[in-house]
Formats: C-alpha cells, structure tokens, sequence
C-alpha cells in the first residue's frame, strides 16, 4: 500500500524539527549552504556571457545531438534464467521446488532474463577496439540516441499507464528499455519516476538503503562489512536524525525545500506502488529476494536520506585526514632523524600546490581557507604554535584509530550468543530458497536451509520438508556421485557443477568487498569551444566513472511532468537526475575532492566519557545498537568451517555536537584526547537534492544561471555546462571560512575557539567560461591554479591522468574543424592509454640514451619508443586477445615496480615503518576490474626526480632525489639496474615473444550485486555513463 502524507508540509517541517535527533557536525546547528548571489560581479578574470532566455516554450523541440550509454543494460533482472543458463537442466530442476515458496511469500520470482538486462555492453565495449578514423555517422555503433522525445514520438516498444487516487502517469519504453514518463503535474512525473527505479532497481534499491544507514550486514549478513564500518565513523545517524534532516531542508530552502519533500513525498509513493504490486504476485520479484532469503519491505522518505548519505560519502567528500599528515611527518622525522628534512620530505610528497600540475581552469583562485600558506614553515619546528595556535601535533606513537564497529562470531559451542533478530532477516525457514538449493548441490553454499531459524508454524516446517529432501538428495550426489549412476533430474555432472560454482562466484565476489568496487574519485569531462569545432558549436564529451555493477548503480530516464523536462541519469534511490540534459543543455560532473572537512582535537573528561568545551565537560553523544549478521549465499565460503557461521555486530558510536563523530584517540603533551572529524555536509546530506530540482525544472538557461543553481551542491564536484553557444565549469562544495590559527593540513583544536568562521562565497569558487585556451578538462585533477590540495590528497602533482586527455585536446584546438566523433575519438584513446608510458617513460629513455647502452637495453629502449609513438596504449584493436603492443606493455609492466624501488628509496622506506604504510597514495593505481585507474601512483614522484636527474625540472623537489643521489649518473646507474632487473623478470629479450599480459587481469568486470552476470569486456578507462553532446540552437 502506498504511504501517504496529509500534514501540511511546513507544518510537518516544524513537528520533525522538534523531534530532530542528536549532534551535528558543522556547528551547533546544520550549516547553510552558498548563497548564490546573482548581482555580485565575477572576480577579475572569468567572464560570464550574455544572460539568455530562461522559458522553454518547446520541450520537445530539436535542439542538436545528444547520444549516450550506460552499461550493461536498463534492466536489472538477468533472472533464473542467467543463474542457470550455463547448468543445463538445473533451471527445470529448481523450479519445480519453487513451488511452496511462491504460495508462501506471495512474491513471483523472475526466472527470465529481462530484454534490456545487457544490451548496452556489447555498444560500450566495441569503443576499445574501433578502428582510427572514426566518422560521426559512426557514432551510433557506440552510442545511443538520447533525444527528450514527446510522448507521440511512436516506435515505443512498450506502453504502461499507472494509476493511483489523483495520480496517472504513462511510462513509455523506447527501444533500449529507457522509461520515458509523462504526466500532466510534477507529482505524477515524480511518482513515475520512484515506480520506474522499484521497476528497473529493485534489489539494489534495498542494497543501497542498508548501505546507507551503516546497516547492510543486517540485510545480506557477514558478506561485507565495510559499509557499516564507514557509515558509523563517518556518518552516524539515528534513524530520526534523518528525520529531520528533512525538515531542515524545508526550513531552510523555503518553497524549494518544500518541494523537495513533496517530489520525495511522491518518489516514495511510486516505489511503493511497485512494492505493492509484487508483494501483491501482480509483478515478478527480483529472484535475490528469493536467493538470498531477505524481505521485501515498504519504503520510507528517510531510505532518500540515507542514499543521499551514501552518495555523498563516497563520491563528494574531501579532506578531513590531517591526522595521517601528523602520522607521516613522525615517521619522516624517525627516518630521517631530523625536523627539517621530515618536513622538507613531507612537503615534496603532498604536492599540495604544485605549480606543475594539471588544472581545469588557468586561473588562479586562493586556497579555499586559509587564503594562503607559508610552505616554508616546518610544523615540526618550535614555530608552529606561535603561528598556528590552533594547529595541534599529538604525541607520536599515541595515536589509536577509533573502530566503532565491531563483529564477531555467535551461535555456536564457546561462542557468544547471537543478538535478536529485530528488523529485516529471514523470517521463514530456508526462505533463501534458490541460495538453499544451491548449497545443496554444492559446498560453496551448503547448509543455509538447516541453519536457518525455524521459529515459524508447524505446517509451514512441514511444508519446508520435501524441499530438504530434494536438497538432500543433491548433497549426497555433490558429495559422493556413483560413477555408475544413471543421470536423474536430481544428479549434477562435474561440469554443471563446476558451472554453478563459477555462477556465484559472480555474486560471492560482488558482495565481498562491495565498498571498495567504488572509486573514491570519479569522472571526465572533455568540452571544447565553438570556435575550434567543424560546425561553429561547442561539444562535450562527459559523465561519471562509478565503476561497474549488474544492476548498475546508475539509472537512466525522461521524466516531464508540470514543469520537468529532463533525460539522464540518477543515482538509484535519488529522486531527481543528477547528471543529464535539458531540452538545450546538459551537465556532467567529476569529483573534486576539496577541503570540506576537518579533523578536531577534543580533551578528554569525566573518565574519557566527555568532552571539554567552554569551561564545561559535555558527554558524548553515544549511538549504541547490535544486530545479527546471518550468513547466506552471499558470504565467501573458501573455508568449510565458515560455512553457516552467523556473527553478532556492535555498533557504539560517539559524536560531539559541534565536532561530529569520534575517528580516534591520542595524547598531546601527556594529556588524552579525542580526534573528531567536522565535515560541512554532516546532517546536511539531503540538502544537495536542490540542485538538482532546480535542474531539471530547467532553471539553468545559460552560463551565469548554472553557476547560481550548482553553487547550491554541497559535496565537493567539478560541474561542467554546455549549450548551443558556451561551455562552462564551476567547481562547487560547502568548503569552510577556518579560523585565523588554523593550519589547513593539521588537526586544530575543537575548544570553541578556532570553529569556522561560515563558508567561501561563490565568487571564490574556481569557474570559467569559454576558456581562452578552447577547452575544459578534468579527471578529478586540481581545479585551478593555487588551489589548495586537501590534506589527505597527493594526487595533484606533475603528472596526472588528466594529462591524457589535455594533450589530445591541445591537439584537437591546433587541428581545428574538430568533429563530434574527432572529441569521442580523442576520449576512447585516452581511455586505454598507459600513463606511466605517455609522462614517465619518455624521461626515463631520455635519461638511459645520455650514456652507452648494453644491447639488450638498447632493444628494450627501442621497443619502448616505439610503443610511445603508438601512444603507450592498452589495447587490443583486433580483439584477438592480446594487447596491440604487448612486449611493451608487458615490460612497462615489470619495469615500473623496479624503477620505485630502486629509484625511490625515500618513499620505500616510509612504507615499510613498522608495516604502517604512512604514505599518501598507493604506488600504482594500475587497469583492472573496476576501470578507473591512474588516479592516484608515485607517477609525479618518478616524472620529476628523473627531470631533476636530467637538469630538465622547473619545480624540483626540496629534499626527494633520485635514488636518493643528487648525481645525475648515480640515477641513471639505478635506473639502468633497474632495467635489466625488469627484463630479467621476464626472462631476458631472449623470449620477447612469449612476454604475456593477462589482457583478462585488466579486464572489466561487472560485480554482481545480486545473482546476474554478464561477461567481461575489454579495459577502458572512461566513465560508466556517458553523454556526447552538440547543441544546434536555444529556447
């Protein structure tokens, strides 16, 4: 039954405020977002162009290309039928056992694979091995059309009215099944919309709403932990917290902030709608519910709450890790025995404003707060209290991570009992029927059904009987097959189950692990001026990199109702499209990891239970609750013993209300404290919807209109523009005014005494507008020049991955006359380039040829150049299952490990300090499952201590030399061993044609958040949904 609201909405707001829940991690009360403010003329520099009409009169109307795709498909259900496709007669054998499920539960599972579950793959794929030269008429070979189409448009492929008391929506499906909703008022656009996310992301929904209240273990069991553990650091709420970050949000936004309870209001309804209908057997339920053993429960407006949570966790957020620069400057000092040249190492290996690095705009914009830093100040010195009070060093070797979750065993002999069951679990015996008959015929899921409580009626435990003897009989045959035994409907071959294992193994590796399938930094974005284009308009090539996934976390659809009008994408669960187009403009965003949060040192009181603030002891607030974390199909189960293990999860959080959530302990000058960490979107998640209301209302009519409106965003993104006439870039986020005395790399004190002084104003904001260079770039790179780095963030030194895409663009402006498949062309090449090859390889050849080579390093020198001429790429154009280059890429492979540690001593040994691993970034952020990659590596670090070697480095560093030598020959010594090592590791030139690379290893691979797969597919490093776009004229 669908949930209705009849309280008036402001009404509503003031009853949720009152019962709003506890702590806050701005201030004490919810921060305010950026005001935009039209009248402000820009700072010197940007300009902003004529202001253009803002109606749109014609909605429908054509103006210009939008293509786009998003992998693998719109469905979300691959069904019975993709479990079983490769276990011949398994699916006959299951299906006869469904039968007193489906009577049970109500709920009528899919068996068959839904027609859109994949057929975008096959698109997005072929882009890795297109032949150079691509033509616009071929654009469609890797992209779909994207129009906003009107609802008599015609070749739909299916037609669907929905009704419920004063709502009617149509939701027509073009031929990629993309729902295209219609409705006369934005309440039917809205509530279209929740019915089509129910409809195409049903199971995942559920996923992401437990995901986002920290609470997934209790939905899918001991499977992974790692949601749970970073909402309760990050983020932990009571369920009433969300509550009334609703309310906030109407109070705050006036009528907008109503409307986004309203739309959220309708959103829900339409989900439940869905719900109702397969709990109702009137729809088929996603065959996880049945797999899996888990409920299928309404929704609530709060679910919206704790995706946006989720969202904004992984995707918007920036800074708030200055306890790790404290921590890597003690080691440098233990290393190096000495102050200054810790903070000289320190230093260099922040690149915190790096005058080499790659920016979005060439424009120059101040630290976001403080305006400006002295780098020359060693925090190690005695000068650091003098001139940052409220900068705090904690005692080395006291600092202890605080772990507010914790999971251990229960349920068996010498173990502690598990917890009630409260909430969503398994409520019937062996209600995972599918899973449960998959143990049966296998060890990797064996033991759900006798493991499963059994507290429901008798009739129904008997009911359950025939299916244990079935399952029974399967174990007895996976367990001891009769060589002799005839084939039966009951008796699986080896090779079906060898199928069956590889089947859910998709799932098993999917949920292992789910959190770190998610890039923390996200997107490109290539755009590029009229002025150099064949026909006179801008185009834009861009979307976000959110890793892949079946279902896939993204969403595609056309929604117009009352004053909607908008086609793109949206994070499951979220109301609105996030990421799209209008009828004559589009948007794209990448992440911007910006400063928006911060760590506070607390002191200690009352026995460590509370907190100093104002002459007073103030308790924290404490979060504590524990559930069951059940085990299921989804749990790895490598070892027997771990199979039907059920674990007890204690949460106890501990928040401050001014200084958010507790992260750690430590001791400054022998005194205990508490490190907190204070983000400006903490209790404010929801807030970012506005935006995106004001989007797709179309409120964003031309360059100055679009900064007003993603002004509003509150995490931390890069937000690009594009029309008929401009392109444009705004980088947005609630990013804080920081007290005088506050050292923007280290933790501060949390006394009342150094709190934020409010928010950067808009006009402070990185931005452009038609650049004079002709184009826009970003890959999550620095966003202007003098931009700050936030303090856990080393990735904006002198080589970044945005590098691949500014020399192809660079090349693009000087050729001039530049196509809309010239821009795609130059993305899908920047995509499988190697970087290591493209920006540190060349110096490192330069380097070798200034002295003689042996012949065997001059073959290798030889074969390398060649692979740079070809642009160091990965890729396989022929698809025969090599790499084009492979002998290149396989000892760029090899080599790039040996150059770090023999020309990078420095960093090595930090990363050995006691197994701490105090370093920035990883070493490599190499081609594999999940796409991204390149983001963060010692790239920067290799690039310029082979320029220093070479006399060639404008910015050296102050203290990190190659191989730790100030002599040119001594690295070019190092790097020639270093060289011979990699090719000896391959066996020597001697067998270059047998060097392999696993083309498979970095192959992408869809994890399975449920139990569908698809194939993998060649390595691309580009986003998950992407928008080509060229618009011809305006409202």
């Amino acid at each position: 039954m669908s949930r209705r609201f009849t309280v008036p909405v402001l009404m509503l707001a003031a009853l949720l405020t009152a019962c709003g829940g506890g702590g806050g991690g701005g201030s004490a009360s919810t921060p305010t977002p950026n005001e935009p403010n039209p009248g402000t003329p820009p700072p010197e520099g940007p300009s902003t162009p004529e202001a253009r009409p803002s109606q749109v009169s014609a909605p429908y109307a054509d103006y210009g290309r939008v293509f786009n795709i998003l992998p693998p498909g719109q469905d979300d259900n691959g069904g019975l039928a993709n479990l079983t496709a490769d276990v011949p007669g398994l699916g006959d054998l299951i299906s006869t056992l469904l039968d007193d499920l489906v009577a049970e539960t109500g709920l009528v599972p899919a068996l068959s694979k839904e027609p859109h579950f994949d057929d975008q793959l096959a698109l997005y794929d072929a882009l890795s091995s297109s032949p150079p030269g691509l033509g616009d008429d071929q654009i469609v070979d890797y992209f779909k059309r994207a129009p906003i189409s009107a609802p008599d448009a015609g070749n739909w492929e299916s037609e669907q009215v929905v009704e419920e008391g004063p709502i009617k929506v149509s939701i027509k499906r073009d031929a990629y099944g993309v729902p295209h909703i219609f409705g006369d008022t934005r309440a039917d656009a809205l509530f279209g919309t929740g019915y089509v996310t129910a409809a195409d992301r049903l199971f995942l929904l559920d996923v992401l709403r437990r995901a986002g209240r920290g609470e997934l273990s209790r939905f899918l069991g001991p499977a992974d932990f790692s949601f749970d553990r970073d909402i309760a650091l990050d983020a932990p709420y009571r369920e009433q917290d969300r509550t009334a970050q609703i309310a906030n949000a109407v109070a705050r936004f006036g009528d907008d902030g109503a409307q986004i309870y309203t739309d959220s209001t309708h959103f829900v309804d339409g989900l439940n709608r869905y719900v109702s209908d397969v709990q109702s057997g009137l729809l088929k339920a996603p065959i996880e519910y049945l797999g899996l053993g888990v409920q299928l429960e309404p929704f609530v407006i709060e679910d919206v709450v704790a995706i946006a949570t989720l969202i904004q966790g992984i995707f918007a957020g920036g800074g708030g890790d200055e306890q790790n620069n404290v921590l890597l400057l003690q080691a440098l000092r233990e290393q190096t025995g000495s102050d200054q040249a810790a903070c000289d190492l320190w230093r260099d290996l922040r690149h915190a404003t790096d005058a080499d690095s790659t920016v979005t705009t060439e424009l120059s914009f101040a630290t976001q707060s403080p305006p400006a830093i002295d780098e020359a100040l060693c925090p190690l010195s005695g000068e650091l209290a003098g001139r940052f009070p409220g900068a705090v060093l904690f005692d080395a070797g006291t600092y202890q991570a605080y772990q507010p979750l914790t999971v251990e065993p229960c349920g068996r002999p010498g173990q502690t009992t598990c917890p009630t069951a409260i909430g969503n679990l398994p409520a019937l015996p062996g209600t995972g029927v599918v899973g449960g008959l998959l143990d049966a015929v296998g060890d990797l899921l064996g033991g759900l059904l006798s493991l499963a409580s059994s507290d429901s009626a008798p009739d129904l435990a008997s009911r359950w009987a025939r299916v244990e003897i079935e399952t029974h009989r399967l174990w007895r045959h996976w367990r001891a097959p009769a060589p002799e035994a005839a084939p039966s409907r009951t008796t699986l071959s080896d090779a079906q189950r060898l199928a069956l294992r590889a089947k859910v193994g998709n799932l098993v590796a999917g949920l292992d692990g789910l959190r770190d399938g998610f890039p923390n930094a996200i997107s490109n974005a290539l755009l590029l001026s009229g002025e150099h284009t064949a026909s006179g308009r801008p185009m834009a090539v861009f979307g976000p990199q959110t890793s892949y996934f079946v279902p896939q976390l993204l969403l595609e659809m056309s929604v117009n109702g009352g004053d909607i009008h908008t086609r793109g994408m949206t994070f499951t669960g979220l109301p609105y499209v996030v990421i799209g187009r209008g009828p004559d403009f589009a948007w794209s965003a990448t992440s911007g990891s910006s400063d928006l949060a911060d760590v506070r040192v607390v002191r200690l009181c009352n026995g460590g239970d509370g907190y100093q603030l104002a002459g007073a002891c103030k308790p924290f607030d404490v979060i504590e609750d524990q559930w069951p974390a059940r085990w299921n199909v989804a749990v790895p189960t490598d070892d027997p013993a771990a199979i039907g293990q059920n674990f007890a999860v204690h949460r106890r959080a501990l928040r401050t209300a001014e200084y958010g959530p507790v992260i750690g302990y430590a001791a400054v000058n022998g005194q205990p404290v508490a490190l907190t960490r204070q983000r400006s979107t903490y209790f404010a998640e929801l807030d970012t919807a506005l935006p995106f209301l004001l989007a797709t209302r179309n409120d964003v009519h031309d360059v100055q209109s679009f900064y007003d409106v993603f002004n509003y965003t509150t995490g931390s993104f890069n937000w690009f523009y594009i029309d008929d006439r401009d392109v444009a870039y705004f980088h947005a986020g609630l990013y804080p005014q920081r007290a005088e005395g506050v050292h923007p790399e280290l933790p501060s004190w949390g006394n009342g005494q150094y709190d934020w002084q409010g928010f950067i104003g808009q006009d402070a904001h990185p931005h452009e507008a038609n650049p004079p260079r002709g184009y826009l770039a970003s890959w999550n790179n620095r966003p202007a020049r003098d931009w700050w780095a936030a303090d856990g963030n080393a990735s904006f030194g002198p080589v970044h991955r945005n590098d691949m895409l500014e020399v192809r663009l660079r090349d693009l402006v000087e050729q001039g006359g530049v196509t809309l498949a010239n821009l795609v062309e130059a993305m899908g090449d920047a995509a499988t380039v190697d970087l290591r090859g493209q920006e540190v390889l060349p110096r490192a050849l330069d380097l070798l040829e200034s002295a003689s080579l042996t012949a065997d390093q001059g073959s290798a020198v030889t074969l390398l150049r060649d692979w740079i001429d070809n642009q160091a790429q990965r890729r396989d154009r022929d698809a025969n299952g090599d790499y084009d280059d492979e002998a290149a890429v396989a000892l760029m492979d090899a080599w790039y490990p040996r150059m770090i540690e023999t020309l990078l001593p420095q960093l090595t040994a930090v990363e050995d300090d006691d197994s701490q691993g105090f370093v920035l970034m990883e070493r490599d952020n190499q081609p594999g499952e999940m796409g991204s990659a390149y983001q963060k590596g010692y790239y920067g670090y290799l690039q310029r201590v082979l320029d220093q070697a070479l006399g060639a480095s404008e910015h050296p560093y102050q203290r990190l030399r190659c191989a730790d030598s100030d002599t040119a020959e001594a690295c070019r010594t190092a790097l020639a061993t270093s060289l011979d090592q990699a090719l000896e590791d391959l066996g020597g030139l001697a067998s270059q044609n047998s060097w392999n690379v696993d083309e498979q290893a970095d192959a992408i691979q869809h994890r399975a958040i449920g139990l569908s797969s698809v194939p993998a597919i060649h390595w691309q490093n580009r986003p998950t949904f992407q928008q080509v776009v060229e618009f011809t004229n305006h409202r």
